[in-house]
């Protein structure tokens, strides 16, 4: 039985790239399987502006003409030191792995690459890591994945770079608002810190704001990596349908825009079963998880600008939006909110989430590995 590493080339090829998460998921194998559609839209053009400054080739395992395997690679047009791998889905094959790691880290090395950093999706930006612990509530863009893939990762020869966590608050049992309620009374500037939600009526100005504070308060992030204009028009397409229930809030000093938060329904139960098909019937379930029908959520950006950190206003600015936030996700009936993610050594977010309390839930793992690489081509 021979084994195959190609790029994807025409449109037979990219479906089956698409479709191989769906694939192995009914063959029993717990596998994220995010929808076509959606999937689709990633690698078009046409919707993600972001791929005029990226590279993304695929990347497909053959055994006797049947797909097994999938991987990308990601680098920024015009090179870089740093490159990524993700989109990362196969048979449970050693020998697939490090075929699919081989095929991606000759392609990044091809290109000046020195280091290899994933899963990323195709930056850390998007949906990273794999999961190695807990996770039981699905949410997302947090990926799932059968529990022998990290240590299959491991054995192939990478090298652990990071975890990051999620935690998770059940709303009834949320301690935050009555004790931030006491401490803002007693603070004096509490008049000029303003929370507002999205002005949905000007979404491009108020995704190009979420994307100014985003970039200012990640920068000295672990990995970080600035939002491009592009990456904030294809945010700007994604966020619109998740506003029918979710929101974005802004938190404002003296009328100046210091910090955000995010919420968004989890419409990842609506989406089980549907095998990442919307026809005939999952676009009127997501269509009811969107318009209120969810049950829980996640909040995917809690943030304050580098400049506020540290001082009164940042704290009260960060306990004001958590307030709302959960606010908010009462008013949804949404018993779970999932803060996610958190860098594993993030202790002051961390400490943060205890205090909610918001327990931590789940853990991801991202790999590297510098390159040429270790991962030899392999035949069977």
């Amino acid at each position: 039985m021979s084994l195959i590493v190609r790029p994807v080339s025409g449109r037979t090829e990219a479906d089956a790239f698409i479709r191989l998460p769906a694939a192995l998921q009914a063959a029993g194998e717990p596998w994220s399987v995010p929808l076509f559609a959606d999937s689709r839209r990633i690698f078009d053009p046409g919707f993600n502006a972001a791929l005029a400054e990226w590279d993304v080739p695929r990347f497909l395992a053959w055994r006797n003409g049947r797909p097994v395997g999938r991987i990308a690679a990601s680098l920024p047009r015009g090179g870089g030191e740093r490159g990524g791998f993700g989109f990362l889905a196969l048979e449970r094959d050693p020998a697939v792995l490090r075929a699919l790691l081989h095929a991606a880290a000759s392609w990044l090395a091809g290109r000046g690459a020195t280091r290899l950093r994933g899963p990323v999706s195709f930056t850390i930006n998007h949906e990273i890591g794999l999961l190695v612990e807990g996770g039981a509530l699905p949410m997302p863009r947090m990926p799932r994945n059968p529990a022998w893939l990290p240590p299959m990762l491991d054995e192939a020869g990478l090298e652990r770079e990071m975890d990051v966590l999620a935690c998770t608050l059940d709303v009834a049992r949320e301690a935050h608002r009555a004790r931030f309620s006491r401490l803002l009374r007693r603070w004096e500037g509490r008049r000029d810190l303003v929370i507002r939600r999205l002005d949905t009526t000007r979404l491009a100005q108020e995704v190009a704001l979420v994307r100014d504070i985003f970039n200012d308060a990640w920068a000295e992030n672990w990995g970080a990596l600035p939002v491009s204009a592009a990456e904030a028009r294809m945010m700007a397409k994604l966020l619109r349908p998740m506003l029918i229930s979710g929101t974005v809030l802004f938190a404002e000093w003296k009328g100046e825009p210091i910090g955000l938060a995010s919420l968004i329904p989890n419409i990842e139960p609506a989406a089980a079963g549907l095998g990442g098909r919307l026809l005939p019937f999952g676009w009127a379930r997501l269509l009811r998880a969107l318009a209120g029908g969810a049950r829980s959520a996640r909040l995917p950006m809690l943030g304050i600008r580098r400049a506020w950190r540290g001082t009164p206003v940042s704290a009260h600015a960060m306990g004001a939006l958590l307030s709302e936030a959960i606010g908010w996700a009462e008013r949804r009936r949404w018993a779970e909110v999932e803060v996610s993610w958190i860098l594993q050594h993030n202790a002051p977010m961390l400490q943060a989430m205890a205090r909610l309390p918001a327990p931590v839930s789940g853990r991801w793992r991202l790999w590297g590995a510098a390159l040429p690489g270790r991962f030899p081509a392999t035949s069977d």
